[in-house]
């Protein structure tokens, strides 16, 4: 009898075991019921910055989740504006257009930091012979255009002791600054890890100064991937899957650059191939940097840059942090 007992008592637990096992299964493969079709807005062409979302596109990490995801390229209106308006489920943006965006009520939210680190740097030919910030004086500084180049500029000029009423802002737009600084402009703001690099690989001779070495304002998460308060609301499972995947995506880039390289070289063939590779291996360290997880952001560092545009007169209100800044659906 005890036996029989022992038996019917092994049988229970067996089919308990069998059962949880097949209810987490289910449970991990129903986070997106049906399969949903989702659209990642990008902030410029496709670059390394984007390297995880290639990966877990070709990897099948969206698929296994219940994602098909349509990588778009940006038009001529933010990627910024067109998520918080609904015309994208997520995007590729950066802290000053989202905290602009705040500022004018659209309900952006940020909720994953690609790079933990700021990589952008003013960079000129050496044959300009700049060699230091108050060899800005004079020159012919090509860019965007945006309020924020003037503000950034202006501040760091300053507090090295020079004049920036004597440097000539031209707006070059996205012209390749290897050609501008030939004969349009004596410097440009560009990346480490893409345009700067490919200067370098290319055996230009270039010198670069990067503000967050300096300035710990400067010093913020950047690219960062942003939502709509709405998809948080209503899609809260969706945005959960989203990441997840993309987690996975740039966590695999984190530990093989060189596969994910050939991951992105395989969906943007006409990158240039050499670039791709080392640009991947030159993040693969910042993606994640010191934080305790690849995607999470640190809220003190937006305020302070958030208070630092205010304090430049390029926004009237600091936003409260946590109205933008979300990393609670990181997995």
């Amino acid at each position: 009898m005890l036996k029989k007992i022992v038996f019917i008592l092994i049988g229970l637990i067996a089919l308990l075991i069998a059962a949880t096992a097949i209810f987490i299964n289910n449970k991990d493969k129903s986070i997106i019921k049906d399969r949903k079709s989702v659209t990642l807005l990008l902030d410029w062409k496709p670059n390394t910055n984007h390297a995880g979302f290639y990966v877990a596109k070709i990897k099948g990490f969206y698929e296994k989740i219940g994602i098909e995801l349509k990588i778009l390229n940006p038009s001529q209106t933010t990627t910024t504006t067109l998520v918080g308006t609904g015309n994208a489920d997520f995007g590729i943006s950066y802290a000053n257009d989202i905290i602009y965006a705040r500022n004018m009520g659209v309900p952006i939210v940020s909720i994953a930091a690609i790079i933990q680190a700021s990589t952008s740097c003013f960079v000129w030919r050496k044959s300009a012979n700049i060699s230091d910030i108050k060899g800005f004086e004079g020159r012919r500084y090509g860019g965007w255009g945006g309020p924020e180049e003037n503000a950034t500029l202006k501040y760091i000029m300053e507090n090295n002791g020079a004049d920036f009423s004597k440097v000539q802002m031209l707006t070059t737009g996205s012209q390749d600054f290897l050609q501008a600084t030939l004969k349009n402009v004596d410097f440009t703001w560009e990346y480490l890890g893409w345009n700067i690099l490919a200067a370098q690989l290319k055996n230009i001779e270039i010198e670069t100064y990067c503000p967050a070495d300096q300035f710990p304002v400067f010093d913020k998460p950047s690219p960062l991937i942003i939502t709509s308060e709405k998809m948080l609301k209503e899609n809260p499972e969706l945005v959960k899957a989203f990441l997840k995947a993309t987690s996975e995506g740039f966590n695999f880039t984190i530990e093989n650059p060189s596969e994910a390289a050939d991951n992105i070289l395989q969906s943007v063939p006409e990158l240039d191939k050499l670039l791709v590779k080392k640009s991947t291996e030159f993040l693969a360290n910042l993606y994640k940097g010191n934080a305790s997880q690849w995607g999470i952001q640190d809220e003190k560092k937006f305020n302070l840059y958030a208070t630092w545009m205010k304090d430049v007169g390029l926004i009237k209100d600091v936003p409260k942090v946590d109205t933008y800044i979300n990393n609670k659906f990181l997995p």
